[in-house]
């Protein structure tokens, strides 16, 4: 979707269509949509409402979500709670890879005995 085709005001408090849209795009798994689709959304609200609501400072808002940086964690959950909406996870197809090694220290190898 391009910014011409992106409607504001069907996102604006609208947390259902929210949700929608930014789960479509969170499963393209690519960080630059996914930073895209955030800075559309929270535009599409009122950006200075929207930092009193997060606690974040509304120059952060668009250095964070302008899609030039990573955004912590933190934010994208900060932006999520302002919008309305929430983070979910879920499992993905798995690769095939040789299997992890088990957890811990290996065995101390045992020298010969002189």
């Amino acid at each position: 979707m391009s910014d011409d085709e992106f409607d504001p005001e069907l996102y604006r408090d609208n947390p259902g269509a929210i949700a929608a849209y930014l789960d479509d795009i969170f499963r393209k798994n690519d960080l630059r949509e996914v930073l895209i689709a955030l800075n559309r959304v929270m535009r599409a609200q009122n950006v200075k409402a929207m930092a009193r609501e997060t606690g974040l400072r509304r120059d952060n808002l668009y250095k964070t979500f302008g899609g030039e940086i990573d955004p912590q964690l933190g934010r994208v959950m900060a932006l999520f709670e302002g919008l309305g909406v929430r983070l979910s996870v879920m499992p993905v197809r798995p690769k095939e890879r040789a299997p992890r090694p088990k957890l811990g220290r290996p065995p101390k190898s045992r020298g010969p005995i002189s």
